[in-house]
């Protein structure tokens, strides 16, 4: 089912409309006139580096992809590649000396590079192109190349990011903005050559069902998939390489028979899903299709051209209320998502050494989907810190609230994943959400901002996404804001702590470690140890205020009072639930000290 639905993909975005290229970042150009005269080295333009959720640079900016000759599955094994290449083998020159290659081996390796070029010149020997590529590499390195990879280049290239730089061939007498491998007299010369049937096993393909395919021996193995570190040539989501998994007689083909046509369209499924900015037909970026789950696993996701899914990508970056908007509105003649019942894939992988992991495979429809993320947001809609409306937050800003410092790579994958699939998938929400919530609060229940203040909003995200467990795990409806009559006692206690902490605030000020700096993480698990102590400590403060602001010390003693009132003891300890219901009480009650009309004092 994954592969079929990767393989109607592929051919409703066209990509595999010429199966023998693949678009590839292409880094240098080599300009040649006639007979193969060495012009200049052209470098692609690179887009800005991408950035993280912090602002900082992430990645080594690349330049666009263009299609150049699909690739060979080449390893550890040398095996040049046809008119586009690295530099070791389209000069015999390696930029990266830690390699340790023999010039023997350098030589050998631009040797067959040259072959491969020859062996197109020689069935099409008119080709002034293939002719000027062919007299340049029986030539001598120029100097300009030799200098370029020993030293980088004045633009940002050092000589080690050159070892994996693509260069590619421009004749320009031909046409100088269009690559030797894009004539499409080469073209055709290398589909008839890639796609050749000739001595090719054949049988019923697993994917499209043809009976006489001609079936391939090497799976898609797309690159990009999670950890890239591991998984840099790329990982194959099948593959029968032992013999435990060749079961009932068949061979390593015939467990799992898959045509060459269909491989080639899931392979470029996948690494346009995998890409941030895949080329479509026309040369255009197709839209991102991707999300980062974690550092090891990625979802990607789909649906038919006709429904609009843009919303999907944006919950985990955009507020909740953005993302409703979105939801329900219909673009052109498509319906509203949320009214829309075309199908919709989602994939979840992760990579390990060798293969592909599918993590989770959702089939559902874009209405099922638009629906079940608006039941998220009307779960984590509460009153927010700097905010005049109730809202919720999008889940980067959830998960950064759960780990130390914001790093999203803290949290465990496995959390991550059942976070995201509970949340578009209506699921029940993890159980860790309850204990790494709570664990969080007692650890860092405010996070300094840059000026050093307490930022509440990493507070008020977690106890958002408490507020969505209490009411899809438990039934229990919690409040969007301060609600004065509920008598659940963990409740009340969290907003007595932040009373008490707020009647020291009024009294003293700005002090360096306050009551909920000190006692928070005990008052939330063993309130009878502390809570009653702090009562007692409050007093002075309370007098403090009699003194000087007689009407607030009035307001504050009455809500003070009014929370005891329903309260005949402390409990000596609160389970973890209790905890989650404590936090939301004392969030509750701090976001009405200062959301609340102005007090009479």
């Amino acid at each position: 089912m994954i592969f079929r639905a990767l393989l109607d993909l592929a051919e409703r975005e066209g990509l595999t409309a010429d199966p023998a290229y693949e678009p590839k970042p292409v880094d240098f150009f080599i300009h040649l006139g006639p007979k193969g005269r060495y012009l200049s080295t052209v470098m692609a333009p690179r887009a800005a580096p991408a950035r993280d959720a912090k602002g900082r640079p992430k990645g080594t900016p690349k330049p666009p992809s263009r299609m150049i000759p699909r690739r060979t599955d080449r390893t550890s094994n040398p095996q040049a590649e046809f008119l586009v290449d690295k530099a070791e083998y389209v000069f015999g020159i390696d930029p990266k000396p830690e390699n340790k290659r023999s010039d023997a081996d350098l030589r050998e390796r631009r040797r067959a590079f040259r072959e491969r070029v020859e062996g197109a010149r020689r069935d099409l020997p008119e080709h002034q192109g293939l002719e000027a590529v062919s007299e340049f590499l029986n030539g001598q390195v120029p100097s300009e190349i030799g200098e370029l990879l020993s030293r980088g280049n004045a633009t940002s290239l050092k000589p080690a990011e050159l070892a994996g730089a693509i260069f590619a061939f421009v004749y320009e007498p031909d046409d100088p903005t269009r690559c030797v491998h894009d004539d499409p007299e080469i073209k055709r010369w290398y589909r008839n050559l890639t796609q050749s049937s000739e001595g090719k096993p054949r049988g019923q393909c697993l994917v499209t069902g043809e009976a006489d395919a001609v079936l391939t021996r090497l799976h898609a193995k797309p690159k990009g998939v999670p950890p890239v570190s591991i998984t840099k040539g790329g990982v194959p989501l099948t593959t029968v390489n032992q013999e435990s998994f060749v079961s009932y007689g068949l061979d390593r083909l015939g467990g799992a028979p898959i045509s060459e046509r269909a491989n080639v369209a899931i392979e470029n499924a996948l690494a346009r899903l995998l890409a941030d900015a895949y080329p479509g037909p026309d040369g255009a970026p197709l839209p991102s299709r991707r999300v980062s789950i974690s550092k090891d696993s990625v979802l990607v996701y789909w649906a038919p051209a006709s429904a609009s899914v843009d919303f999907f990508a944006a919950i985990d970056a955009q507020d909740p209320e953005n993302v409703a908007q979105m939801m329900r509105s219909a673009t052109g003649a498509n319906p509203a998502p949320i009214d829309d019942p075309s199908r919709f894939y989602a994939l979840i992988l992760s990579g390990k050494q060798g293969r592909a992991i599918v993590r989770t495979f959702v089939e559902t429809t874009v209405r099922d989907l638009a629906r079940d993320i608006d039941q998220f947001r009307g779960e984590v809609r509460i009153v927010r810190p700097y905010e005049p409306d109730p809202g919720g937050f999008c889940l980067r800003d959830i998960r950064s609230a759960l780990v130390p410092r914001g790093d999203h790579d803290l949290l465990p994958p496995a959390f991550n994943v059942a976070l995201f699939l509970a949340i578009v998938m209506g699921r029940p929400y993890p159980g860790a959400v309850l204990e790494t919530v709570v664990r969080r609060n007692r650890s860092e229940l405010f996070r300094s901002d840059p000026r050093g203040r307490p930022d509440p909003r990493p507070l008020a995200a977690r106890c958002s996404l408490l507020k969505a467990w209490f009411k899809r795990n438990r039934g229990k409806e919690m409040p969007v804001s301060l609600d004065p009559t509920r008598t659940e006692i963990p409740y009340r206690l969290g907003r007595l702590l932040a009373t008490l902490d707020k009647v020291q605030a009024d009294a003293l000020g700005d002090v360096n470690a306050t009551i909920v700096d000190r006692y928070f993480g005990s008052a939330s698990a063993t309130p009878a140890a502390v809570l009653p102590t702090l009562i007692r400590r409050s007093q002075s403060h309370l007098s403090k205020l009699r003194r000087e602001k007689p009407g607030l010390h009035v307001v504050r003693e009455r809500l003070v009072q009014e929370i005891l009132g329903s309260l005949d003891s402390f409990p000596r300890t609160l389970n973890l639930e209790d905890q989650g219901l404590f936090a939301i009480g004392f969030y509750h009650q701090r976001q009405d000290f200062f959301t609340s009309k102005r007090e009479d004092h």
